[in-house]
């Protein structure tokens, strides 16, 4: 397998080096307008688009594309405090579309600290889409973008620093498998088959299957627009199963709703465990208000972004502290989850480039002790809190 990576290798560094080298020239001109509100940013994300032609029949453009967040995180916990600065994201690779109905994607996820630089693909798919975009089919590695609020959201737009717990434990990530969606008069729908293993590259289909349908709807209710969604997803079970949780039945109903510049997001969320895992069942609300605009760049704005996530399970110690940061403060089992969330969000260009901070209070109920934890009771309450900061990019 490894053998077989060493030319995706040598394609991203080749690639790397070459958006390095435009976006050292598009960077140029930026610092020349400085002080000229009206940056040309188009015309810096433009650089990385080395060919286009709509009229050639058989390939009409190819990108590179690519990902980078970096940010500084203090998390906090009673007598318990951690901190530290991380890459979080850098993925990188390119776009390509042909036949003038076909997408060609594969980008790689690079390793934090580049040392080695690959660490694996992040995505890698086809895609086919009809002239009128009422439809289409992607096959390949994918993004999990499919289910519920937070994870139907690219990390490349979501309005907080980090997804909310419940969707962090029983959401899988990168799936291998045959993607379709479509729309229909008010109605868009979609539906997914995946294998249930994944590999740094691709899928051995050892690890059974999970399915996806969902449904949506254009429903404003109180808001200017608005969209309402139902979605399934069913993991089979399978014990060599690694590309999802051990959740069999994943059910979210989600709206969210736009008036002026007030955004409100709603999402309910049960999960049916398996391998003797508890069920589990979320609330998440995420409120946000665009308040200034254009106010230091042309086009740019600050948003607040508030958001409330309770999360509980059906028995003791269901729920797991999220991964990053709790973890790093905070050990043991819950039943009773609650966070509470406020940050800023300073867009610079759109969500290809923005500055974002938040703070979340968190407190888990009737915590147990691991056994290789200093916890000195079986019910404890535990609460802390999390400071990220950090820049968003993707181009």
């Amino acid at each position: 397998m490894r053998t077989q990576t060493l030319p995706i290798i040598q394609t991203v560094l080749f690639t790397f080096l070459m958006v390095v080298f435009f976006h050292v020239n598009a960077w140029a001109d930026f610092h020349k307008k400085a002080n000229d509100s009206q940056v040309d940013f188009a015309t810096i994300w433009d650089t990385v688009k080395l060919y286009s032609d709509k009229d050639n029949p058989y390939i009409q453009s190819f990108s590179l594309v690519g990902r980078y967040h970096g940010q500084y995180w203090i998390a906090d916990s009673e007598n318990n405090r951690a901190e530290k600065w991380e890459n979080r994201r850098m993925y990188f690779g390119f776009n390509s579309k042909f036949s003038q109905q076909f997408t060609l994607e594969i980008q790689a996820n690079l390793n934090d600290d580049l040392n080695p630089v690959y660490k694996g693909l992040y995505d890698a798919f086809v895609k086919w889409e009809t002239p009128d975009k009422d439809f289409a089919g992607s096959v390949g590695r994918l993004d999990y973008v499919f289910t519920g609020m937070e994870r139907s959201t690219s990390s490349k737009k979501i309005k907080t620093m980090e997804r909310a717990l419940l969707v962090n434990q029983i959401m899988p990530g990168e799936v291998f498998g045959l993607y379709l969606e479509g729309k229909l008069d008010h109605f868009s729908y979609q539906t997914g088959l995946f294998s249930g293993s994944i590999e740094d590259e691709l899928t051995d289909f050892k690890g059974g299957f999970g399915a996806l349908v969902g449904v949506a709807h254009n429903a404003p209710l109180y808001y200017d627009k608005g969209t309402i969604h139902l979605d399934y997803l069913y993991n089979n079970g399978n014990t060599d199963n690694n590309a999802f949780k051990p959740y069999k039945h994943i059910v979210s109903l989600w709206h969210q709703g736009q008036k002026g510049n007030l955004g409100v997001d709603l999402d309910i969320t049960t999960a049916t465990g398996t391998e003797g895992k508890s069920d589990l069942f979320g609330i998440t609300i995420l409120p946000t208000y665009d308040f200034a605009r254009n106010l230091i760049l042309s086009g740019d704005k600050i948003q607040l972004a508030m958001r409330y996530h309770h999360a509980s399970s059906s028995d003791a110690s269901g729920l797991v502290f999220n991964k990053r940061y709790e973890q790093k403060v905070a050990v043991g089992k819950g039943d009773s989850y609650n966070s509470y969330y406020i940050g800023l969000n300073y867009y610079i260009y759109m969500q290809k480039l923005k500055l974002m901070t938040g703070f979340e209070y968190f407190d888990m109920d009737g915590v147990t002790a691991d056994t290789d934890t200093s916890l000195s009771s079986s019910n404890e309450s535990i609460h802390g809190w999390n400071f990220i900061s950090g820049i968003r990019l993707y181009f």
